[in-house]
């Protein structure tokens, strides 16, 4: 019965996780008594992604103002960057986007293709706060305190227990993401036609309403942080083989990165409405 009721909960999990990387972990039912899943393993793993990021950021830093080849110049925005440069953040850009996906099909590529992601978001990351002057580069800053504060406020209600990740509660948030993709969907099907372009053009200038939906899009993003908790928790208590860890730690990752970009999306859209 106990065992049904984990299988359960884990198919449950699948379906109910917007995070790739654990979403694969979620149908995971190997175990491994004597070499399983620790959570300081995960610990570890956990913080060779983050030093990753620093490392991208660090890279960043260090090539500034060294890369070669003709300057181009966006006078609108007042910044100009170098050809080798723009070819430096494209390929940053392909790596965001391909590395989880190899990450999530093929497990045995984490350490490396998780290290990539990491990196390059580290990167892109540095390379906005230096291109976009001193007031991006605070928001930056102001966006990765705020990641920080949540990730451990959404860490201390799930470990106290003040918070547990049921079946009920998987399946609200589900229904929120779903809610937010369908209202995406209408909005681009709206824009299409011509009776309706306008309106839906007056709603995108609205101000108050994108940051209204920038706050939902974050309030979901430290929700699933819970769910990835409790995946890994479970990962543990199973006793997943040991290779796990690296889904479990780049899985963590994933969804902390994700967060910290919904809140830097929310502090530019809050920013841009004070400049208007």
């Amino acid at each position: 019965m106990a065992e049904s009721l984990a299988t359960e909960s884990r198919n449950s999990g699948y379906l109910l996780n917007s995070n790739p990387i654990i979403r694969r972990l979620s149908k995971v039912q190997e175990t491994d008594s004597e070499n399983s899943c620790s959570y300081r393993g995960i610990q570890v793993k956990l913080i060779y992604f983050m030093i990753m990021i620093f490392i991208g950021v660090a890279l960043n830093i260090a090539l500034a103002g060294k890369w070669g080849g003709e300057i181009i110049r966006l006078e609108e925005q007042g910044l100009a960057f170098t050809s080798h440069e723009i070819i430096a953040l494209v390929i940053a850009g392909l790596a965001l986007i391909l590395s989880p996906i190899l990450a999530t099909f093929i497990r045995v590529t984490i350490p490396v293709t998780g290290a990539l992601f990491c990196a390059s978001t580290g990167y892109v990351i540095g390379w906005a706060a230096s291109a976009f002057g001193k007031e991006y580069a605070q928001t930056i800053w102001l966006a990765l305190i705020l990641t920080a504060i949540v990730v451990m406020i959404m860490g201390f209600l799930y470990w106290t227990g003040k918070v547990q990740v049921t079946k009920k509660f998987r399946t609200v948030l589900m229904v929120l993401i779903l809610s937010s993709v369908f209202a995406s969907l209408i909005t681009i099907i709206l824009s299409i036609i011509p009776a309706t372009r306008g309106f839906v053009s007056a709603l995108a200038q609205n101000s108050l309403l994108n940051i209204v939906a920038g706050v939902i899009m974050v309030a979901i993003a430290a929700l699933f942080l819970l769910v990835d908790f409790d995946e890994i928790k479970r990962s543990v208590d199973e006793d997943l083989p040991k290779k796990y860890e690296w889904s479990a730690a780049f899985g963590l990752a994933f969804g902390v990165i994700w967060l910290f970009f919904k809140i830097l999306e929310l502090l530019g859209r809050i920013r841009g409405n004070k400049s208007n």
